[in-house]
């Protein structure tokens, strides 16, 4: 309610002030019709807000195409079962990010309504004067009046305000706003009335920043299933601390009006701790089971400052876009990002190739590429990662007819750890070349990349479920993955479902069409929406209560949801595969890879342990691959079927440790990038039979370990030890993490 108050007051105001301005000005429209005609429009825009809901009135394939036909009936149509519980947002009301920031929202909101219910009086007091002889008609004044239309015009900051949230950190720009605050605050106690114009000038500006950085915020940090309750909180907190500027503007008329401003200048001065202290807060990965210094990070812009800072460093890791939920990225030393570094070099339609820097994000590279009928040879669950990243991470898909990315690279311009740069190749060096990828980085900075593409299809996309029982009995499981290009399973165990997933070329989308699919060209298809997202969430908070009834119910609710929007669509390739445009619920993964052939014997191992158990998780889900012969790859040698089992950070070595005991007699790898803890040194030896020559070569390109952190050292000392024949259990009680 408060949130839907205060947005539509504010929104109003921008709206209808210079109108209202203009009526009693020009047309001698009386004040009390004004306001009446002010309070009927908040009242409408609060209905559309809290009953109409034009968050929910978009299409379930065109996420930025809302409907605006108001007199269709499921227009005015509330659905209350689509709404978040507040209890699942517990978790994140009680984070600094959220709170932290709520309280400098309130306060920078209690200067801005404080200066607009005072200004007047303000600026009558500095020796503002009337147009005519009428001492009562605040609109009247000269610099009063100007007040207004400043801050009705202040929408001709959006470029300047759009640049400062896409260039800075969330920290530089909740600073920035408490500059302009104090600057503020600073020209309203002096008392030349002139000066008091650039006060206008900066409040417009800090205004359109203010609100511009706190529903950003909301929305990049906590998502949008949450983000109009965390709003509504946040706008409460902002209202009750609103209340104090009456008691403000009775003191000041004891003293003055810019006197009065000392207590909220005090407030905004103490606001200052938010972004302080969000500076300092430590980044997490995307699963939230790695913790980093933000000051460890650089940030190179070329291949020359890459360089440098290997040449002046021992200890480096690079990041890529923090997915993995492995401590990759930790480090001794610095860390190098190359998110900077993002340039697409080249598209060469003949080759059917494109060369791009490291840091380039796929899904750019999608858009890039779809310009010019051409796609990436395969795609994982989500696109939002660099190229550079997923690839040595050894980052698949979910054909059983096509490999792993890194099968696409044609070559990788490395800046190795005694900082030389070179151009490695399949044919220049066919040893370096298998062993890059997937590496996790351990040979050095690949800072340019190029890859073969393959010709852009659309896709025809169908969603089934049966019961994990029918899953693993006969043939079920081979002809799904055996008779689709792609393929996705996803299990859920407690309520014995498992969703099919398939997707296959289709010539057009007309044919598609033809066949009753959903025309979903314009965008992506989110696996899960927002709503989807909401409810799995609350089954995880309902689980850790233990009211596995309930949860359940809103597993079937999910499935339901998922139904009614997947059961048969047709998009463009990235469109349809990459399937987690919302990035998902962060957990932690444990990602098993086993030879196809064996994929049946699997599936009725793990259905025998969830009838017996119930797993910390709503779900997990299986793929397969071809297989490639990168020296560490997880295919390596075999098609492979894919198990992801998942859980949150604080359940997963348990869970994951069980589901290792209870697989390995029948042999697995596990990918890179995913579940590394609780790793038996002398297993992953006999489980890679290439990781002799990938050792060796580790020691011969970086014998001093720049780019390996302790964990990669703890790795490397004991696959070295057992290779050589000197690894003692007892001397070597560490974890390969």
């Amino acid at each position: 309610m408060a949130s839907a108050g205060i947005s539509a007051a504010f929104g109003a105001s921008s709206a209808v002030f210079p109108i209202m301005q203009v009526f009693s000005q020009y047309a001698n429209i009386r004040l009390n019709v004004l306001t009446l005609f002010y309070s009927v429009i908040v009242g409408i825009i609060m209905v559309n807000n809290l009953f109409i809901q034009p968050w929910n009135k978009v299409s379930s394939c065109n996420e930025f195409c809302p409907k605006f036909n108001i007199l269709d009936a499921s227009w005015w149509r509330r659905d209350l079962k689509v709404k978040p519980l507040l209890s699942s947002v517990s978790v994140a009301i009680v984070k600094f990010e959220f709170w932290g920031e709520a309280l400098f929202y309130s306060v920078a909101l209690l200067l801005l309504t404080h200066y607009l219910s005072t200004s007047a009086q303000l600026l009558y007091e500095k020796g503002d004067i009337p147009f005519t002889s009428n001492p009562n008609d605040w609109t009247d004044y000269i610099v009063t009046r100007m007040a207004g239309w400043f801050n009705a015009l202040g929408f001709v900051w959006l470029p300047t305000v759009q640049y400062i949230l896409v260039k800075f950190h969330w920290s530089q720009c909740y600073m920035i706003l408490s500059v302009v605050n104090i600057a503020v605050f600073t020209i309203v106690l002096i008392k030349n009335l002139e000066v008091q114009i650039l006060g206008f000038f900066l409040l417009s500006f800090g205004r359109l920043l203010l609100f511009s950085c706190h529903h950003t915020y909301l929305l990049d940090l906590f998502g949008i299933e949450f983000f109009g309750t965390l709003n509504g909180i946040s706008s409460l907190l902002a209202a009750i601390i609103g209340f104090t500027s009456y008691p403000l503007q009775i003191f000041a008329l004891g003293t003055n009006y810019a006197f009065a401003f000392i207590p909220v200048a005090v407030c905004i001065v103490l606001s200052l701790t938010f972004p302080i202290l969000l500076r300092k807060q430590c980044l997490t990965n995307w699963a939230e089971t790695v913790v980093v210094d933000p000051k460890l990070f650089r940030y190179p812009k070329s291949i020359s400052e890459v360089k440098e800072l290997v040449r002046s460093h021992d200890k480096i890791r690079c990041a890529g876009a923090m997915h993995s939920c492995a401590p990759l990225i930790v480090s001794d030393g610095i860390i190098i990002s190359l998110v900077k570094m993002d340039k697409i070099i080249h598209i060469d339609t003949e080759k059917l190739t494109v060369r791009c820097q490291a840091g380039a994000r796929i899904h750019d590279l999608c858009n890039a590429l779809a310009h010019f009928g051409l796609a990436m040879g395969t795609l994982g669950t989500i696109d939002w990662q660099t190229i550079s990243g997923a690839v040595m991470t050894g980052t698949h898909g979910g054909a059983l007819t096509i490999p792993s990315l890194h099968s696409f690279v044609i070559s990788y311009t490395l800046v190795k750890p005694d900082s030389s740069i070179v151009t490695v190749t399949k044919e220049s060096d066919p040893i370096l070349f298998s062993a890059l990828a997937p590496s996790m980085g351990v040979f050095g900075v690949v800072v340019e990349m190029e890859v073969q593409c393959v010709p852009l299809e659309f896709l025809e996309a169908k969603f089934d479920i049966i019961t994990f029982d029918e899953l693993t009995s006969g043939n079920v499981f081979h002809n799904v993955m055996e008779t689709n290009k792609y393929a996705r399973i996803v299990v859920y165990p407690s309520i014995n479902k498992a969703t099919l997933w398939t997707a296959n070329s289709v010539r057009s989308i007309a044919d598609a069409l033809s066949r009753g699919a959903t025309d979903c060209s314009g965008g992506y298809m989110n696996f899960r929406n927002e709503t989807e997202k909401a409810w799995l969430e609350q089954y995880l908070i309902l689980c850790k209560k233990k009211k596995y009834s309930s949860a359940d119910m809103l597993l079937h609710k999910v499935l339901r949801s998922q139904t009614s929007r997947l059961h048969h669509y047709v998009g463009q390739y990235n469109h349809i595969l990459c399937k987690e445009r919302n990035n998902g619920i962060p957990h932690a993964d444990i990602e098993f890879n086993f030879d196809y052939e064996k994929s049946l014997e699997v599936l009725n191992m793990v259905r025998s342990f969830c009838q017996n158990l119930r797993v910390p998780y709503y779900n997990f889900e299986i793929r397969t691959t071809k297989q490639d012969n990168a020296l560490l790859s997880c295919c390596n040698g075999h098609d492979s079927m894919w198990i992801d089992f998942q859980a949150k950070a604080e359940d997963s070595n348990q869970f994951f440790g069980e589901m290792e005991k209870l697989l390995k007699p029948v042999g697995f790898r596990k990918h890179w990038a995913k579940g590394l803890a609780n790793t038996d040194p002398h297993y992953v030896v006999n489980q890679f039979p290439n990781i002799n020559t990938f050792i060796n070569l580790m020691g011969q390109i970086d014998p001093d370990g720049k780019f390996r952190n302790k964990q990669g050292d703890v790795w490397y000392q004991q696959i070295s030890q057992i290779l050589a024949g000197s690894y003692n259990v007892d001397a070597n009680d560490k974890e390969v993490r």
